[in-house]
């Protein structure tokens, strides 16, 4: 195995343990000091109890303060316990304020979810690490990405600079920086795998919309898939300025009222046969 491979998955197996030692709820990590870092609520408030995506429990709940040092964010995995219970093991949907929602990885509800001194906490995140895990296991069963994983971590020489300065493309944003428009042209000749990276306010967004609608003038069908809603949208929003059709998959009620009608419940809604149905 590649000694780099290696490397990155003993960085993740220390991740794994520092989570599991940071996040631990005993005698030597007290309810009081998890809440103090940032990483439990408690108590909280349920509000309202249903069965969402593929039938697993989802609570949304209150709290009676502002989380203090906050550090939950959308996806986290979390533990939803009580003292003296087994805790369940669950992900945050969302955090607003004082207002939340998370699911729970459970056949049903637990008894006691509604009982007074329910509260979460994160978790470690071993979904996550494990997919890492499979990824970089398997890495060198695919060549084309395990040759720019080479490329990357060993220097192998690589004639993609030299093609992007032979190469030439109308820009359809003019205001495009030197940077930039090697960053489309690197998209537009690459076969496998190409890294966009750059600080926030960089351009990046700016420089894959351009991307973008060029691959799709060319006939591709592309997939664009972020961490967040937000980052979906805002390139969402600038492709549909290109009057680019594009279907916005993920959770309708957290996708931007610009971007709705472009969900699938968006277009239902907007359809003849939904209409029928509504008469």
């Amino acid at each position: 195995m590649h000694q780099d491979i290696q490397r990155l998955l003993k960085c993740i197996d220390l991740e794994e343990k520092e989570q599991a030692q940071r996040y631990r709820l005993d005698q030597q990590h007290s309810l009081k000091a998890l809440k103090s870092e940032g990483l439990a609520l408690h108590p909280i408030i349920v509000t309202r109890k249903n069965f969402g995506y593929a039938d697993y429990p989802e609570v949304n709940f209150k709290l009676s303060f502002p989380p203090e040092a906050n550090m939950f964010r959308d996806g986290a995995a979390i533990e939803c316990f009580i003292t003296g219970e087994e805790p369940v093991k669950g992900v945050l949907i969302n955090l607003d304020g004082k207002n939340g929602e998370f699911r729970l990885f459970a056949p049903d509800f637990p008894d006691w979810i509604e009982d007074n001194g329910v509260g979460i906490k994160l978790a470690p995140d071993t979904r996550t690490t494990s997919i890492m895990k499979k990824v970089l296991n398997e890495l060198e069963n695919n060549k084309p990405l395990f040759k720019r994983f080479e490329q990357l971590h060993d220097g192998v020489p690589t004639n993609l600079a030299a093609a992007l300065k032979n190469s030439t493309v109308d820009f359809r944003n003019k205001q495009l920086n030197d940077s930039q428009q090697q960053a489309v042209k690197a998209i537009l000749q690459n076969e496998d795998i190409i890294i966009v990276h750059g600080p926030p306010g960089t351009g990046k967004t700016t420089t894959l919309i351009e991307a973008i609608v060029k691959l799709i003038k060319n006939g591709e069908k592309v997939l664009v898939s972020a961490p967040s809603n937000t980052a979906v949208d805002n390139i969402a929003k600038g492709l549909l300025q290109q009057n680019i059709r594009l279907l916005r998959v993920g959770n309708a009620s957290k996708t931007d009222e610009a971007i709705f009608a472009h969900t699938p419940e968006g277009r239902l809604a907007n359809s003849k046969q939904q209409k029928k149905l509504n008469n």
